[in-house]
């Protein structure tokens, strides 16, 4: 009787480790990589909407002497801005929640702060303050 060698095909286990251990390497980098480059978007989209409002409140200072406090938040939480301003954030996708204050600022007679928080990282805040 005659025995037929087979040669067998397939990847070893170290083969395997091997390429596992790529993959999570690659993945170990990526991810904060990924993440540091959303939370940067996140602000930059912040700050834009920021400055939005704020042309909006400059508007209606020069209409009606004064700025206009209130706030905005997609959950239906709103005062006074989308009404009082003809404002709506446009290109947000409902991410953030906006609050402006406005009145005196010390010796200053008029002023206002705009504070825009990502929802989904209210660690992301952006503020703009006039004058």
């Amino acid at each position: 009787m005659t025995r037929k060698l087979c040669k067998q095909t397939g990847y070893t286990l170290v083969e395997l480790m091997v390429t596992v251990g790529i993959i999570g390497v690659l993945v170990a980098i990526a991810v904060p990589a990924y993440d540091d480059y959303v939370e940067t978007a996140a602000l930059a989209a912040a700050n834009q909407n920021a400055e939005s409002l704020s042309a909006f409140e400059d508007n209606y200072f020069y209409e009606n002497g004064m700025f206009l406090a209130g706030t905005y938040h997609p959950s239906g939480d709103t005062t006074t801005l989308p009404n009082g301003l003809d404002w709506q954030p446009s290109g947000d996708n409902n991410l953030y929640s906006y609050v402006v204050a406005a009145g005196p600022c010390g010796s200053i007679n008029q002023c206002y702060t705009i504070t825009v928080t990502y929802l989904n990282d209210p660690t992301i805040v952006a503020t703009l303050s006039k004058p």
